[in-house]
């Protein structure tokens, strides 16, 4: 069942279309003009419109661009005769779905409704699931697989459940701290209202504070009007601090008394302002060895720490880095206009060496980078360069190499380090100098190894 506009000037007409409709089980409203028409759409907002293009006053088209213009989502049907077909089409050029012709055809008119209705419900559902996609992930730039960022979707979901808890986001910079307080705000009641942020280790002590308070008029030089602080644009949102760990000792003092009482006063200022906001801060920094050093509050530490998270490095994301890779390769082929179809295997076992101190910031730069100046269909070690950026290969896992297991007829040792030197090759994308590296062996003894193993000229670098 669907809510149907019928918009015709022929009485008859309409008559018709509504005992059709009705016997169909849809909600028939009748219009003989498009200005009341137009007042009805506005307000009940119909599934689909049926609107012939011949009308007085306001013709169809008009009608068409204002239902349009006010909601592109609602489905228009053109009615028309045979002799305004070029009409018909410039009325699908502006947003009608389809057309159908005078005379009617009944089984054509029922068949054209039928998959209105079923495009305006499939349209529905699409963006319904798209929410609720959101909704569970927070952000689709929360971007993994692994168990461990699992366990961050999952404390978002229940976290952003309180509206009131405050939260403290643990993790090593450019792991993502941001996009979790936003997803807890998106998610929670409050996502409606201001997410409001500031970076406590960009700002000097005294501007911080008239960052975040505000400041009446008059209250330092250069105050020439009185000035809303942060926390009270926040107001019934989210307030997020970034690098908490960051903020004077001074300072930690007033935002306490926000958290404890609700309320502040603007810098110069003497009236209370009352305040209902959600404080989520992050730091990058040892907080608890802060606390220990008197560097940080403790009482205000107890107060921000209710619920906790930490980010894993994206080191210890089992599986995300060509997750991620992947995500910014579609990412950037888009931003620049690119098409990139893949990542070369060089470069994939390039990305899962490295240990990227810089986390998720890290690896969206290099293919950033990569996607910008790759002329090869897919992403080669020249344009993703990590040796020029310090590459700092992951730890060795000795616990993993004691799990080895030696075959009972044995495994032969020269077998094992001329496949050794073959990934090294591999990874390095025949360059013998960057392979060497790998290995922690000069170029020399890497030659004289390759020619050991008649490997020489099997790695030659890829064009």
């Amino acid at each position: 069942m669907a809510s149907i506009a019928v918009v015709d000037d022929d009485k008859g007409i309409r008559e018709a279309l509504q005992e059709l409709l009705v016997g169909h089980d849809h909600y028939v409203q009748l219009f003989g003009n498009a200005e009341d028409a137009i007042r009805y759409i506005r307000t009940e907002e119909p599934d689909l419109v049926l609107l012939d293009m011949q009308l007085p006053g306001m013709d169809g088209l008009e009608c068409l661009r204002r239902i349009k213009a006010h909601n592109d989502e609602i489905v228009v049907v053109i009615i028309t005769g045979h002799a305004d077909i070029s009409t018909a089409v410039t009325a699908m050029k502006l947003g009608a779905w389809d057309y159908i012709r005078k005379p009617f055809n009944l089984d054509e008119i029922i068949l054209t409704i039928r998959k209105a209705v079923e495009k305006k419900h499939k349209d529905e559902q699409i963006a319904y699931l798209q929410k609720e996609k959101d909704h569970r992930l927070g952000f689709n730039e929360i971007i993994g697989q692994s168990s461990q960022i699992k366990e961050v979707f999952r404390f978002i979901r229940q976290v952003a459940d309180s509206a009131r808890t405050t939260v403290l986001i643990r993790g090593e910079t450019g792991t993502g701290k941001e996009l979790v307080a936003r997803a807890i705000h998106y998610n929670s009641q409050r996502a409606q209202k201001p997410f409001i942020e500031i970076n406590c280790s960009a700002f000097q002590e005294t501007l911080l504070e008239a960052e975040l308070f505000g400041y009446e008029q008059g209250a330092f030089t250069g105050a020439s009007h009185r000035k809303k602080g942060l926390l009270e644009v926040a107001h019934q949102g989210t307030f997020f601090l970034d690098e908490i760990g960051d903020m004077d000792i001074g300072l930690q003092a007033k935002l306490l008394r926000v958290l404890e009482e609700q309320k502040f006063r603007r810098v110069g200022g003497t009236r209370e302002i009352n305040v209902d906001c959600r404080i989520i801060s992050a730091t990058s920094r040892d907080i608890d060895k802060l606390v220990r050093e008197e560097k940080f509050r403790e009482d205000l530490f107890y107060r921000l720490n209710v619920a906790s998270v930490a980010i894993p490095p994206l080191r210890q994301r089992e599986g995300d880095v060509l997750v991620l890779a992947q995500h910014f390769l579609k990412l950037f082929n888009a931003e620049f206009k690119k098409n990139v179809k893949g990542i070369s295997k060089p470069v994939e076992k390039m990305l899962l060496w490295h240990s990227w101190p810089g986390n998720v910031r890290e690896l969206k730069n290099v293919i950033e980078r990569a996607v910008l100046f790759e002329k090869s269909k897919l992403l080669t070690a020249e344009s993703v360069n990590l040796f020029g950026r310090d590459v700092q290969p992951r730890p060795m896992s000795w616990a993993a190499l004691d799990e080895c297991v030696i075959p009972p007829d044995g495994v032969s040792l020269t077998e094992v380090e001329r496949s050794l030197i073959e990934n090294a090759l591999s990874t390095a994308n025949g360059n013998q100098t960057r392979a060497a590296k790998l290995l922690k062996i000069s170029r020399e003894t890497l030659k004289y190894r390759m020619k050991k193993f008649a490997i020489a000229t099997a790695h030659r670098k890829s064009k």
